[in-house]
């Protein structure tokens, strides 16, 4: 049974706006993704800056405090009255222990040249059996040892800063001062501390002799890098330039961390210091500055994102109206009972310019395919909806032998048919391809009202014109799929063309229906 389209039928949009709303999540992550990663360019970039910092801090100002330990024992070992063997050695250590008091060591001492050190109140005691006494007194430069136990308690850290006396090439003895090593550790972790940087002292011989991390005293440093993973060196290639004295970089990964760690000697001393910096620690305290960042940056987008979606909604509901005013004067046009004797064609291709085939009168392919995804959309119908493939047979040997401008009129006469049947069934059709037409019909109430519109429409294809003082008869083949409510538009085209394909294999002129997968030859 034909129907006439009801007056309330749904309006389906034009241009779907779920490809719109993908395209500004995409172009929102995409912005995240680029403040993160500029973000972590950035911290970075601050690790270098905020570990080169911390080293410089660190270097200096423990070079400083060995530098200003040196100038005092060098200029008190210029006086006579500490050089000179005949001067009493209570009156040396005498004289050192006031001078200590403004200089707050852990104690200043007078050696002799037997290498035996004098303190107030206790009897003489022989360092000759400290290495680096030794050495001292062997090549007569002055020296800074690492970090040693010493103390009543076995415990006490401390490292020496010593320096010979000399009266001319002879020489008379020493002096040094010991120092606490806790006072290096409160310079170290000052310094590391003020740039969010740990810090460790290791001394000639690779061992760590303070840390800001609390790592064991006297292990060997190598030992602790070799529990991450060094980038672009190894832990060979680093002890080789710590040896040398040398200063540089390098960057490791320790438990999914980025560190940067700047290193280098420390004047005066046989000491290396490195300064490390991890990524996370830096990271996490932008995190807040992120997090406003991203909110904002959501909030922008969502507004474009708003006003973008009212004006496409704003446009569609406009070509909408168009399209609906094509609609209606085409059913006026092809309901009058004078349609045969008018021609309007040239009135319909104005109106809908952009929408329609230059040639046939039917929508774009691409029109068509949008309309019919909207169609598809809608599955509450509960009509059968039909898509049909109509190709026109034999339009190479007819363009071939008669030429083209026959094969226009024939292209032009098949686009005024399907667009009655579109009319009539409320439906669509659009031109495919150059021979190829589509069509959805809808408000067919069964299987056999569809096949008598399938005869029909076929009946109708052909026909006969003159061309050349010859009469030519024009058929066209024809392949449909109903739809299921689940299929795709793709899935629902591909059925359709099997069948059409089915149609051609077995002879022309002829229509083939899709059912459940297998083809339904009929006519």
């Amino acid at each position: 049974m034909k129907k006439e389209e009801s007056s309330n039928k749904k309006q389906h949009e034009i241009l779907p706006f779920a490809s719109i709303r993908k395209l500004f999540i995409v172009f929102t992550l995409f912005c995240l993704l680029l403040v993160i990663l500029s973000s972590s360019l950035l911290v970075f970039k601050t690790m270098q800056q905020t570990a080169n910092a911390a080293f410089q801090s660190a270097a200096t100002q423990i070079s400083q405090k060995i530098e200003e330990s040196l100038k005092l024992l060098e200029s008190l070992a210029s006086l006579p009255e500490f050089y000179d063997p005949d001067v009493p050695w209570e009156t040396k250590t005498e004289k050192l222990d006031e001078i200590n008091k403004s200089f707050d060591y852990m104690f200043i001492c007078y050696v002799d040249q037997d290498i035996q050190v004098y303190t107030l109140g206790e009897e003489p005691a022989s360092l000759a059996s400290r290495e680096h006494m030794q050495t001292l007194y062997s090549t007569k430069k002055s020296l800074v040892t690492d970090s040693f136990v010493a103390g009543a308690d076995g415990k006490t850290l401390n490292y020496t800063v010593a320096v010979p006396l000399l009266r001319g090439e002879e020489m008379t003895g020493s002096l040094f001062c010991s120092i606490y090593f806790d006072d290096t550790i409160d310079l170290l972790t000052k310094a590391a501390s003020t740039n969010g940087a740990e810090a460790v002292l290791i001394g000639s011989k690779g061992q760590i002799m303070s840390s800001t991390n609390q790592l064991s005293y006297g292990t060997d440093y190598m030992d602790i890098l070799d529990e991450g993973n060094l980038l672009q060196i190894t832990t060979d290639k680093l002890e080789t330039l710590l040896l040398s004295r040398e200063s540089g970089t390098f960057q490791s990964i320790k438990s999914g961390n980025l560190m940067y760690t700047v290193y280098g000697p420390v004047q005066h001393t046989n000491w290396d210091i490195l300064v490390t910096v991890d990524f996370f620690s830096l990271f996490y305290d932008r995190v807040p500055l992120l997090s406003f960042i991203s909110v904002l940056l959501i909030m922008v987008v969502y507004v474009l994102y708003y006003f973008v979606k009212k004006y496409i909604f704003k446009q569609a509901e406009i070509t909408q109206k168009l399209v609906s005013s094509i609609h209606s004067m085409e059913k006026k046009l092809y309901s009058h009972r004078m349609f045969k004797e008018m021609d309007y064609e040239n009135i319909l291709q104005m109106s809908s310019e952009g929408l329609k085939d230059g040639l046939t009168g039917v929508a774009t392919r691409t029109f068509f395919l949008n309309q019919a995804e909207q169609l598809l959309q809608d599955k509450t119908k509960e009509n059968k909806l039909t898509l049909c493939f109509i190709d026109l047979d034999d339009l190479k040997i007819l363009n071939d032998t008669y030429g083209h401008q026959i094969g226009d009129i024939v292209l032009k006469k098949i686009g005024s048919v399907l667009r009655e049947y579109e009319k009539k069934y409320d439906g669509y059709v659009g031109r495919y391809g150059g021979d190829e037409f589509i069509i959805i019909l809808q408000d067919i109430d069964n299987l056999d009202e569809l096949k008598e519109v399938l005869s029909e429409i076929l009946d109708k294809l052909s026909f006969k014109i003159e061309a050349k003082e010859q009469e030519i008869s024009i058929h066209c083949s024809i392949g449909a799929c109903i739809w299921n409510k689940q299929d795709t538009l793709d899935m629902l085209i591909t059925n359709a063309d099997k069948a059409l394909y089915d149609v051609k294999r077995h002879g022309k002129g002829k229509y083939s229906l899709f059912l459940n997968g297998e083809q339904n030859d009929e006519k």
